[in-house]
């Protein structure tokens, strides 16, 4: 067996050393009848594994023991071995003293399993007898205390059933086969009510394919359809008298719209642009809607054609999303940041995203048309300093009594902090029912509301009583226990919100938060955040080169939030691998604009370089050509360049060089930031300054040439004049 704590041994010494001081008195008041199972050993009952026979109680009356009522125990005994039970005797137990404070009801509810709690009556009006039990099988039990038989100290007594039977292998003993076990508190019938209000999440696992869609579809069929959780949460809604305080993540009401919708993936569609009242003046462009959830008055995608199963939960979902507005309209809600992301965690690593989840929370509500108040809180009920200071100004903290601490005084439960209205749940009632068997069970946290109620009277303490039920905490099997005790006059329920109004709780600083090592050591890792910051950038550099808004990144944005939800903290690195397959689809959006060239080009001197923009998106984009090269080539880029969709566009590139040789040149589209989108093509440039000195050439030989012709001309001009002079001379001395 695993070691025990110091704590776990003091308390099991605590408890044994009360019944040894009880015994006397319990021998006094009645016969000798019970078997004193902390002197029977257990050392074949090993805590770590399961015992043969599961026991469960189902009901338990009365909840509260104020007068001179028996207790019944009633259930199902299950056999979980692959032996046939026989024989099988199933005796209720009770502890001979009562647990009178909190902090030992909690202590007592970390018992192991197998720890000595109280003595079995062993009388044969107070056993239930079961004949035999195949394998798997499971059977009915109904089990007595006498009141009688049980203390009548005010306070928290342990009560429960032991099983013992035989098998082939397994001859009858002492020991104990099976066992259930939970508190009864008895209590004084006149009471002062506690103020209680009780909160209720409304949040469910959002996972998205990598396109976008909400993936799980069969599990939101399970979710929203009769007896599915969301289904019976909104049931509780209806139905009950209690005021509940409703902790809702909109990503959840906002997954079941798109799931009315048919489930649409990202969209690259221009965003409807608002209606001016006036016609706008000259150029002057019309600003893009705001980005809305998808509601059930979209209309469904078509373009894989129907699909019976879609169409089935699309008309589950839009039935629900009805239902949920309608009860939420009335109700007290406190909104989460979108997708519940991990508050601690990104607080530290974004805030500005942290605030961002909060504004989409509002958007999402307003569009649905419920009214709501921000809360900043975390599944371990514990939170820092940041995540207080960067949430909203209106937001409630919702804390775990655990998550607070003080120098003095006893834990307070309502007040302020860090400038917030706070409210601090039950740590034991968020816990649950203690072990064996699920801490969610119906009775357990019945059970365990009602004794801490009790304890609060006994101890004179009337704060108020916040009551968060465990994780896994089924409404439609556990909400009837549970309102119908809250309806009883030992409460007096009311909103959270009327609670906090109400409240004299104490001003509090950042030292009363508690938030350890191990607490960090559990939030979303960092790596997570990081990988979903760059699936938004992508998302961002992609929405950004659309000629047409359409609010991808916002899409893509509500996607990243979920990867970050607190849910995630147990499925690491399945978030890791579905932001992957994200930032692959954008990227595969990003890679359907390309540029392409030549792969080699001769420049001497001037001259021009064709290149292709091609966009084989649905939706026309507006891209910008960045160059660089190894050189000192110089390329003029018609910036920015718009391409309709799937189509391409070509350009002739003006390109001049100062200098010969061979040299790179660079092409990429990005936006208009600079941001590559991805694409880019390399062009071998090979320049010549051979020109300048050919033209010299040519010239030179030019001068050279007419040189030569004018030179001949003028001494054929000389000779041609001297002949004529030769010519006149003897005339001349013939006229002498």
């Amino acid at each position: 067996m695993p070691r025990r704590s110091p704590l776990t041994s003091l308390c099991a010494f605590v408890v044994s050393l009360g019944v040894l001081l009880a015994g006397p008195a319990a021998l006094a008041a009645g016969p000798p009848s019970t078997v004193d199972v902390a002197r029977t050993p257990l050392a074949h009952v090993d805590s770590s594994k399961t015992d043969p026979l599961e026991l469960t109680i189902q009901r338990l009356t009365p909840a509260v023991v104020t007068g001179e009522r028996d207790v019944v125990i009633s259930g199902t005994v299950t056999n979980t071995s692959d032996e046939t039970w026989r024989d099988i005797n199933i005796a209720p137990f009770r502890s001979a003293f009562p647990i009178t404070d909190t902090s030992t009801l909690n202590a007592a509810a970390d018992l192991p399993d197998d720890e000595y709690v109280g003595d079995r009556l062993v009388d044969a009006a107070a056993i239930f007898k079961v004949v035999s039990l195949a394998p798997g099988a499971s059977s009915i039990f109904t089990a007595r205390i006498p009141r009688d038989r049980l203390g009548r100290s005010n306070g928290v007594y342990w009560v429960g059933v032991h099983a013992s039977g035989v098998t082939d292998t397994q001859p009858r003993d002492d020991f104990t086969d099976g066992r259930a076990r939970t508190f009864l508190p008895v209590a004084d019938a006149d009471v002062r009510p506690l103020r209680t209000s009780v909160v209720l999440p409304l949040k469910a696992d959002v996972r998205h394919t990598a396109d976008g869609r909400i993936d799980g579809t069969d599990d939101w069929v399970t979710l929203l359809g009769p007896g599915g959780r969301l289904a019976s949460l909104l049931d509780v809604a209806e139905s009950t008298d209690v005021p509940i305080t409703w902790l809702v993540d909109p990503a959840v009401p906002h997954a079941v719209s798109r799931l009315a919708a048919g489930n649409p993936g990202w969209s690259l569609a221009a965003l409807p642009r608002e209606q001016p009242s006036e016609a706008p003046r000259g150029d002057e462009e019309r600003t893009p809607a705001p980005s809305l959830p998808v509601l059930p008055s979209d209309s469904p995608t078509e373009s894989e054609g129907p699909d019976p199963e879609m169409t089935a939960l699309a008309a589950l979902a839009s039935a629900w999303l009805e239902r949920f507005t309608t009860a939420m309209s009335s109700a007290e809600v406190l909104a989460l940041p979108y997708g519940d992301v991990d508050v601690a965690a990104l607080s530290a690593a974004d805030p500005d995203f942290l605030k961002a989840a909060y504004t989409r929370s509002s958007e999402v509500l307003d569009a649905l048309g419920v009214r709501s108040t921000p809360v900043v809180t975390s599944p371990d009920g514990r939170l820092t300093r940041l995540a207080v200071e960067t949430s909203p100004d209106a937001a409630v903290v919702l804390l775990g009594e655990r998550g607070l601490t003080t120098d003095e005084g006893p834990l307070p439960t309502t007040g302020t902090v860090l400038g917030h209205d706070f409210a601090a749940t039950s740590a034991g009632i968020s816990r649950g029912g203690p072990g064996p068997g699920p801490a969610s069970t119906a009775v357990g946290v019945r059970q365990r509301v009602v004794s801490e109620a009790v304890l609060r009277e006994l101890a004179g303490d009337r704060t108020p009583l916040v009551v968060l039920p465990p994780t896994g905490w089924d409404a439609a099997d556990a909400g009837e226990e549970l309102f119908a005790a809250l309806q009883t006059r030992r409460f007096r329920m009311r909103p959270l919100g009327t609670l906090l109004a109400q409240a004299d709780g104490p001003t509090l600083g950042a030292r009363s938060l508690v938030h350890t090592d191990d607490d960090r050591a559990a939030q979303v890792p960092r790596t997570q955040i990081d990988a979903a910051l760059e699936l938004v950038d992508r998302a961002g550099v992609l929405e950004s080169v659309l000629t047409n808004p359409s609010g991808f990144d916002l899409q893509v944005r509500d996607t990243a939030w979920s990867d970050l939800a607190n849910q995630t903290r147990r499925r690491p690195a399945l978030a890791m691998e579905e932001i992957a397959a994200g930032v692959d689809h954008v990227d595969d959006l990003l890679g359907s604009i390309t540029v392409s060239g030549p792969d080699s080009a001769r420049l001497s001197g001037d001259g021009t370089i064709g290149a292709t923009v091609a966009n084989d998106l649905d939706v026309s984009v507006t891209v910008d050509v960045a160059v660089t090269s190894t050189g000192d080539v110089r390329v003029e880029v018609p910036n920015p360049v718009t391409i309709p969709s799937s189509s391409r566009r070509r350009l002739l590139l003006p390109t001049s060089t100062g200098r010969e040789g061979v040299q790179s040149l660079t092409l990429r589209v990005t936006d208009a930031e600079g941001e590559a989108l991805g694409s880019r093509t390399t062009v071998q440039v090979r320049a010549s300054e051979t020109s300048g000195l050919l033209w010299l050439i040519v010239g030179s030989g030019a001068i050279v040439l007419f040189g030569t012709i004018i030179l001949r001309l003028r001494r054929r001009g000389l000779a041609t004049r001297s002949q004529l002079e030769e010519q006149q001379e003897p005339s001349g001395q013939e006229e002498k």
